[in-house]
C-alpha cells in the first residue's frame, strides 16, 4: 500500500474512534485555548530545533520529506495518558516498526533527563528527542518551540500530543490526547493492513 494511502487510512480510522472536537481548531481530541495557531503549530515542525540525548540535532524535514509518514509525539514521564499509550507502541514496535518514521519528544525540555529514563525502561526501538537550548536565546526558534508544543493560554503544553505528517510532509492531523494502538482497527491502519 502506498505510504500516503496508508497515512489516510490511519487518520480516517481516528477520525471514526475520536469524537470530533469543538470550534477552536481541527485538531483533534481534548480541546484548550491556545497563545498559537493550529497553522503556527503546523509550521513548527519546519522550524524547531530537536536533539538527542547526546546533543546530535534530528533533521525533522529531511525525515518529513523521506517519502514515508512521520508521526512526533509530545511525551512526558509525569503524563498518565503518556504512560497509558505505551502498551500501544509496544503493539506497533512489534507489528511495524518501520512503517512510519516515530520521533518522540519531551513535553517539557526540563523534563528531558527523567522523560528519557523512563523512555528508555520500556525498551522502543525509536529515540527520544527535546526541545534545543538555542530556543532559549534565538527568539526564531524560541516561538517555533512554542508552537510546537501548542502552547495554552495558561503557557502549558497538553499531553500527549501527536503530529500525522503524511509521506509528502503535510501535516494531515494534530491529535491531542491518548492514542490506543492496541485498538485492532487503528493498529492495524497504522500499520497498513
Amino acid at each position: 500500500m502506498e505510504q500516503r494511502d496508508l497515512a489516510r487510512r490511519v487518520l480516517l480510522t481516528l477520525l471514526l474512534v475520536v469524537p470530533p472536537a469543538p470550534a477552536f481548531a481541527d485538531i483533534i481530541g481534548m480541546q484548550v485555548e491556545r497563545k498559537v495557531t493550529e497553522a503556527d503549530m503546523k509550521a513548527s515542525l519546519r522550524e524547531v530545533e530537536l536533539v538527542d540525548e547526546k546533543g546530535a540535532p534530528l533533521d525533522l524535514n529531511a525525515l518529513m520529506g523521506s517519502g514515508k509518514p512521520t508521526l512526533v509525539s509530545l511525551w512526558a514521564h509525569w503524563c498518565p495518558n503518556c504512560l497509558g499509550e505505551v502498551s500501544g507502541y509496544k503493539a506497533i514496535a512489534k507489528a511495524c516498526p518501520r512503517q512510519w518514521n516515530i520521533v518522540f519528544v519531551s513535553a517539557r525540555a526540563g523534563d528531558y533527563p527523567k522523560d528519557l529514563a523512563k523512555f528508555k525502561s520500556f525498551g522502543l526501538p525509536w529515540k527520544f528527542y527535546h526541545v534545543g537550548g538555542s530556543s532559549r536565546d534565538d527568539v526564531a526558534k524560541a516561538k517555533a518551540a512554542r508552537a510546537f508544543y501548542g502552547e495554552t493560554v495558561e503557557g502549558g503544553v497538553v499531553t500527549p500530543m501527536h503530529y500525522f505528517i503524511d509521506a509528502s510532509g503535510a501535516v494531515e492531523a494534530i491529535v491531542a490526547g491518548k492514542m490506543d494502538f492496541t485498538e485492532p482497527d487503528r493498529l492495524a491502519a497504522f500499520c497498513g493492513r
